[in-house]
């Protein structure tokens, strides 16, 4: 984090601010309501990354689809930019666990979707912004191939493209390197934070991994289950880390990471009884 970027933090509203978030669903087995999420508040500054870290279960991803405008909490609200969220807007791109890709698509036009969805095809530039999304995920000289024809790394890179393409003010990524291999995840966990850091956007991004959360997050939110509530928020306070190799001598990211995995893991006994 710059100083430019804390001063402008200090000096303005939250980019998102939830106030008492909370979810129910009905279950249709028992006739009850399970509580995904109870009472979430939570302000997220213009231009910080913020990683939600907890157990499966714990309402991460609500949390997120919240925000997205794809759920609608029973209780609450969450405002954008002091706006309400009603639902899906411009603002904001989800980048997903599983692709999400079109298989009938090439590279270029799963790409061009992200402008198609935000009705900006009608920009003459369109073409070249499709292109420079491509080129900054890596992704040259495969415009023409099919989803089919990528690794999955290569694949989420085209997600990432196509969040990227319509430039939203906002990243909302859920779990996007859980479906990759070990080595892939750490490569283009690196090429996340720097992509984050080139562009300056406001990232909410949902993890399972501590090493994850630690190594792009400005700040870590971490929820408990059963409900789903916050348990406590940490400024990192690592900046330029960069691959966790790098970090292994870094006494904060040590810390932080045993920290960490002991409140993970008193969660985890918890949620089991």
């Amino acid at each position: 984090m710059t100083t430019e970027t804390a001063q402008r933090r200090a000096s303005t509203a939250p980019l998102i601010s939830a106030r008492g978030v909370t979810v129910k669903f009905d279950v249709a087995r028992t006739g009850k309501q399970m509580i995904a999420l109870s009472n979430i508040d939570l302000d997220v500054m213009e231009g910080e990354c913020v990683t939600v870290l907890g157990p499966s279960g714990c309402g991460k991803t609500t949390f997120m689809n919240v925000v997205a405008g794809l759920v609608k909490p029973t209780s609450g609200s969450v405002f954008i930019d002091g706006d309400e969220v009603s639902g899906p807007g411009p603002d904001r791109a989800v980048v997903f666990q599983d692709y999400a890709l079109l298989p009938w698509r090439t590279v270029f036009d799963n790409v061009r979707f992200g402008l198609e969805m935000q009705k900006k095809l009608s920009d003459g530039d369109w073409r070249d912004r499709v292109q420079n999304a491509i080129d900054m995920v890596g992704l040259s000289g495969f415009e023409s191939s099919y989803p089919r024809e990528l690794s999955g790394g290569m694949q989420q890179r085209v997600g990432l493209a196509r969040a990227f393409v319509a430039e939203p003010r906002i990243l909302l990524m859920d779990e996007p390197l859980g479906a990759v291999d070990a080595l892939t995840r750490e490569v283009m966990r690196d090429e996340i934070g720097k992509l984050i850091a080139q562009t300056g956007k406001t990232v909410l991004f949902i993890t399972h991994s501590i090493e994850e959360a630690i190594l792009l997050g400005d700040r870590i939110v971490v929820f408990k289950s059963k409900p789903g509530e916050i348990k406590e928020i940490i400024t990192t306070g690592i900046e330029g880390m960069g691959s966790e190799r790098n970090a292994q001598n870094d006494e904060r990211f040590h810390e932080l990471r045993e920290h960490l995995w002991s409140v993970l893991a008193n969660e985890a006994a918890a949620a089991s009884k």
